[in-house]
């Protein structure tokens, strides 16, 4: 493909729902990220989730604040309530939360675009949810959602745009293992220097 860039909490999904859309082997088909986009003060802002049962993010919460970290956990209903995504109500969502990975807006949206575009197309869906104006919320398969992951929490300190477009350069090419590598070294509790190491992996060359 050319690019831009040279359980048991399951129900059961649709027949047919695409396998290449939205294929978790722990939840039955069920997709585990989701972003939505709203208008705000610096045009639009698209905050990236994580979607966990209650009792696997309170879990993850606790490890984290251990460690003297924060984690940013709503019920699912609290941020998709007004959602009209077929996902929305495709699932029983009672005790699942949205675990925010990332918000971001402006400069750093705009540089990142173009990965969310070539990511979620490849997919099989329609992006333009998050990436056009107004309000809107894409429910992502993992796969989707860890690599998009990486690209969310590495954008989100950076100041230059050629180290933005850099980073999001790199998740790109990035073989699925190794966006699982780097998504579990930089939530995980016992390495609060992953995302840094992935900022210089991918931009210290600038």
């Amino acid at each position: 493909m050319t690019t831009e860039f040279d359980s048991p909490h399951a129900g059961t999904p649709t027949e047919d729902a695409p396998v290449s859309s939205f294929g978790s082997s722990v939840y039955g088909g069920r997709p585990t990220f989701a972003m939505v986009r709203c208008e705000g003060s610096n045009g639009g802002e698209v905050t990236l989730y994580e979607l966990l049962p209650e009792d696997q993010a309170a879990a993850r919460r606790v490890r984290l604040e251990r460690r003297g970290r924060s984690l940013s956990v709503e019920s699912f209903e609290a941020v998709f309530e007004d959602s009209t995504t077929e996902e929305a109500t495709r699932w029983d969502w009672d005790g699942w939360t949205a675990v925010k990975v990332a918000r971001i807006d402006g400069g750093r949206f705009r540089a990142l675009s173009p990965l969310i575009e070539e990511t979620v197309d490849g997919a099989e869906l329609d992006p333009s949810a998050v990436t056009t104006s107004g309000v809107g919320d894409l429910f992502l398969p993992e796969t989707v959602g860890v690599r998009l992951a990486l690209a969310f929490r590495g954008i989100k300190p950076l100041q230059r745009v050629d180290r933005m477009r850099a980073l999001c350069r790199g998740v790109a090419h990035m073989g699925d293992e190794e966006c699982y590598y780097w998504h579990a070294k930089c939530r995980s509790p016992s390495s609060p220097n992953g995302e840094k190491a992935l900022r210089t992996l991918l931009t210290d060359h600038l």
